[in-house]
């Protein structure tokens, strides 16, 4: 008999034979081209694999930012060929990007690289045909937060921080899957949590007490304001790793603000619920995530 397979407790006790991508992927409506270096570090080039729909017109570009806590995962890892592939199939060009990982690096190194993605694949956009004036940004868990610490700290004035050499103003849409966005609640979490996890202390790289302003500077809620481009955050309410109210209370913030945004809350859904059994809602939701970007990315044509 083949070994039993033991998943993470996060993944709430289900069948390893419930985990993936659930929707059929239309390989033939694009071609994907791995493991482009986008940049070089000490340990290192980064990598990216880059997906180009059919030939014509430039396409509105998507950049997939994975998840893992900051500390795991890949471009590849986890059913990520197969969304950016579902994505491509609908005419969208997406490059799905590797990051350092904490604890090796801390922050920013990670959220730079992602910055350092985006500017390459600007001026990369002919080889990609993308169009790198409409924009859109994907992320999970962690690349949640990553694309939406993104959004809204380069679209704020304001920002101190690491900062696009482009500008922000091409970002025109946001699909977060389960993302932190109050990284100092979501540490206050870990530490009551019954997992023991220190996933935020470690991408952190600190004690919120020592360094507060990096604390701040590295949460996406500090920085919401009223011209964001659109968002849709997608969140669970059995999530282990990440409370659903890290996205309503960011959704509070955003119509505070009165900034464009959507939240989907999927009543029992657990972290990754788009691929860890993922039921009717899951699938529906993968499919209005796409029909979002694509929708938003076209409306700016």
């Amino acid at each position: 008999m083949p070994e039993a397979v033991e998943l993470p407790a996060w993944m709430g006790g289900v069948d390893v034979s419930q985990i993936g991508f659930p929707l059929e992927v239309e390989r033939s409506a694009y071609r994907k081209q791995a493991g482009i270096a986008y940049k070089n570090t000490a340990e290192g080039p980064l990598l990216l694999d880059a997906y180009r729909p059919g030939a014509g017109a430039r396409h509105p570009l998507v950049m997939m930012v994975h998840g893992g806590g900051w500390a795991g995962g890949s471009r590849f890892a986890n059913g990520l060929t197969k969304w950016a592939g579902y994505l491509a199939s609908a005419g969208l060009a997406v490059v799905s990007i590797d990051y350092r990982l904490a604890p090796a690096t801390t922050y920013p190194d990670s959220f730079q690289d992602c910055l350092d993605a985006l500017d390459w694949a600007v001026d990369h956009a002919d080889e990609l045909g993308a169009d790198p004036d409409r924009i859109g940004l994907w992320g999970d868990s962690a690349g949640g937060h990553l694309v939406l610490l993104l959004a809204t700290s380069q679209t704020h004035p304001s920002f101190s921080g690491p900062r696009l050499r482009h500008g922000g103003a091409r970002l025109r849409a946001v699909a977060a899957l389960y993302g932190p966005t109050d990284l100092l609640t979501l540490h206050e979490a870990e530490r009551r949590g019954r997992l023991g996890t220190r996933l935020v202390r470690n991408f952190l790289g600190t004690e919120p007490e020592e360094h507060p302003v990096r604390w701040r500077e590295a949460s996406p809620i500090e920085h919401v304001h009223a011209a964001l481009p659109p968002i849709l955050l997608l969140q669970g309410t059995r999530d282990y790793l990440v409370p659903h109210s890290q996205a309503t209370s960011f959704a509070e913030r955003l119509a505070a603000a009165g900034a464009p945004h959507r939240l989907e809350i999927v009543e029992g859904g657990l972290h990754g619920f788009d691929r860890v059994a993922p039921d009717a809602r899951g699938r529906a939701l993968i499919e209005d995530t796409r029909r979002f970007l694509h929708r938003e990315l076209h409306r700016s044509a």
